[in-house]
């Protein structure tokens, strides 16, 4: 929405009429009208309606911002390779710190739980990493499918923690 367009709505001003123009009552004379600088008028309130209109349609489609976080979770899947590159070789998960099964839950998707340990806690979760996606999957040159699952895990000791990055590989 340009502001030329909104520039080009025009401002109508009339003076209203009273009563009936049969009446025998004496029509009392209009008030001058009054200029003011400032104020919020019409012109004011339409142009910014249309801009919060406009701005809500383009964040709500998801075209500002990238894609919405409530658009997936820790099972939605990218329907190819993750942004559709496609690594030399046949490397299916990649772009993670740490690449395992054991970053795998009992589902086969991402872990989400916590671990004690006599010195620390570990956390692990899931993260929209493939574009907005928690994971992808990938055929391998000898026919089998490889799903990989985007996360992290969060050492936290007294005072210091560490986050690394992560892919639960399974298939």
């Amino acid at each position: 929405m340009s502001s030329v367009f909104l520039q080009s709505i025009p401002e109508v001003t009339t003076t209203p009429t009273s009563g009936d123009l049969r009446s025998t009552a004496p029509v009392p004379s209009p008030a001058p009208a009054v200029k003011t600088s400032g104020g919020f008028g019409r012109r004011t309130f339409l142009r910014t309606t249309m801009a919060g209109a406009a701005t809500l349609a383009i964040t709500g489609l998801g075209w500002v911002g990238g894609t919405p976080s409530w658009a997936f979770s820790r099972t939605s899947r990218h329907p190819a390779h993750c942004m559709n590159v496609d690594v030399p070789g046949d490397t299916p998960c990649w772009g993670r710190q740490y690449i395992s099964s054991v970053y795998c839950a009992s589902d086969g998707y991402h872990r989400t739980d916590t671990e004690t340990h006599q010195w620390y806690t570990r956390k692990y979760g899931w993260e929209a990493a493939c574009g907005g996606y928690a994971g992808w999957y990938w055929r391998m040159a000898n026919g089998s499918t490889v799903h990989c699952w985007d996360g992290y895990f969060e050492d936290i000791k007294p005072g210091h923690s560490a986050r690394f990055t992560t892919s639960c590989k399974s298939g």
